[in-house]
């Protein structure tokens, strides 16, 4: 190993290690009086950063990322964690848009958001080529709502890997009925394996 190469490791490790000490010091996250973001990754910062291996087969995923707000309201010292499918990329992409985001220094209340600790999760989806005709389920125990899925089509035009993007009414309990009815579910003949499709389910009282 060169000395130029331990030199970086070293650093990077450092860096690790300052920010694994400065998320265990931090305050806890709360959600109590936090402005919307000033700014947020774009569509292209997304796309950019997205996983390759999981941009390859289409795969959803997600991570959280915890960080510290800083003097101008950018996020700073962040940690991911949380990340589904594990191992898949998600988090270190997380990571990387990071940076992206910004906080107004104010909160709702006036009062400052600078040291506070945000916790957030991340969404990594591709967009749906198609959508199936709308899937309708009657629940004889009264739930019912409306539930779009972000879905992958397999090989044999089955569903995976499918994402809630939509729900109506928001925190509807129609959720568990809405999925196991997807898992029936196939993509049309014309779908091509490894899209993604949107699924449309609406659940009605019996």
């Amino acid at each position: 190993m060169s000395a130029t190469l331990a030199a970086v490791l070293l650093l990077q490790a450092a860096q690790v290690a300052t920010t694994q000490v400065a998320a265990s010091t931090r305050p806890p996250p709360s959600t109590a009086d936090m402005p919307g973001w000033s700014k947020a990754p774009r569509p292209e910062d997304m796309t950019r950063a997205y996983p390759q291996e999981a941009a390859r087969v289409s795969l959803a995923g997600s991570a959280t990322l915890e960080c510290t707000v800083g003097a101008a309201g950018e996020l700073t010292d962040c940690v991911a964690s949380d990340e589904t499918p594990a191992g898949s990329g998600f988090g270190a992409a997380s990571l990387a848009v990071a940076s992206k985001f910004q906080m107004p220094t104010k909160a709702p209340s006036g009062a400052s958001t600078v040291g506070r600790t945000v916790r957030f999760p991340i969404q990594w989806l591709q967009p749906t080529r198609g959508k199936t005709q709308t899937v309708v389920v009657y629940d004889d125990s009264g739930r019912s709502g409306s539930l779009g899925f972000n879905c992958r089509v397999r090989d044999d035009r089955s569903l995976d890997n499918c994402v809630v993007v939509d729900a109506r009414p928001r925190g509807t309990s129609a959720l568990p009925m809405a999925g196991e009815a997807v898992q029936r579910t196939k993509a049309p003949a014309n779908a091509e394996p490894g899209s993604r499709l949107m699924v449309v389910v609406e659940v009605k009282r019996q």
